[in-house]
């Protein structure tokens, strides 16, 4: 029995679990894309940056930047240019709800798939009763087989897609998280120098 026609039996239940699947995806590989393209060599362009800023060369500091664009250098342009925390944390702050956007929404189909998966438990319970009833308790397993097929692969199929966004979503917080922390790291040192 091929996969297919085993997710076949978890009856229309399992086109929701299939929904959440892709749109988690979706939401999944563009943040990716976007942590990985707001990589930034922080040490070494901190080094670079700093020794500009204590000769007194913003212009040549930006100019070390100018060649990324990611939510840390765009917090060290604003801290250069403004020579103010506050525009700092103000620029870091605009910066966290680019980083966070589609998280929750990974977050939400791996919570979402194992409910719809335990949904699906439920009516294929309630058509096994049903087969019971229909032949008045003279039941014949293969008759109750459909339902009791559809609980399972209902359940099984959203538990593995809420455990996979489980581990996207962790690696995906990892991600975000050391760019906060790299971000926070650059506030500092720019903070002191401006002192």
């Amino acid at each position: 029995m091929s996969l297919m026609s085993i997710l076949a039996k978890g009856g229309w239940t399992m086109i929701f679990v299939g929904i959440t699947l892709f749109v988690g995806l979706y939401f999944a590989i563009e943040r990716f894309i976007y942590y990985r393209r707001s990589q930034t060599p922080t040490d070494d362009l901190l080094k670079r940056v700093y020794a500009w800023l204590k000769e007194k060369s913003p212009e040549q500091a930006l100019k070390e930047i100018r060649d990324y664009d990611t939510p840390i250098t765009r917090v060290m342009a604003k801290g250069i240019l403004s020579e103010n925390k506050e525009a700092m944390n103000a620029s870091a702050a605009v910066e966290l709800q680019s980083l966070e956007k589609g998280l929750g929404v990974v977050a939400s189909m791996g919570s979402i798939a194992p409910m719809l998966g335990f949904f699906g438990t439920v009516l294929g319970m309630i058509k096994a009763f049903m087969q019971i009833e229909i032949l008045g308790g003279g039941v014949n397993p293969s008759r109750l087989a459909g339902g009791i097929w559809e609980a399972l692969v209902t359940t099984a199929a959203g538990l593995a897609v809420g455990i996979i966004f489980l581990l996207i979503y962790n690696a995906l917080s990892d991600r975000m998280n050391s760019i906060l922390r790299d971000i926070n790291r650059v506030i500092s040192e720019i903070t002191s120098i401006m002192e």
